[in-house]
């Protein structure tokens, strides 16, 4: 039986956020191999706990979408400068 986005979906959402966390990985990075040998996989698992804690605990500063986007053009154009001139 195929199953359909909003099942898998449910199901995936339903997982312990390490299996969720390995299969965002695997999403993203399908060719790397797991880089938990060299403790960066550790040190990135801490950074996304940490931001969702401050998202949960509401200390998180939030900056609304237009200036978010504002300030990724400048960055991506100074970069994009450097770049190719």
């Amino acid at each position: 039986m195929q199953r359909n986005i909003k099942t898998l979906t449910t199901e995936l959402i339903e997982l312990p956020k390490k299996e969720r966390l390995e299969i965002v990985r695997f999403l993203l990075f399908p060719d790397t191999p797991s880089l938990d040998s060299d403790g960066i996989e550790s040190v990135w698992e801490k950074e996304i706990s940490d931001r969702v804690r401050a998202v949960d605990e509401g200390t998180a500063i939030g900056i609304d979408y237009d200036t978010a986007m504002k300030k990724l053009e400048k960055r991506f154009a100074s970069i994009a400068e450097k770049m190719f001139g």
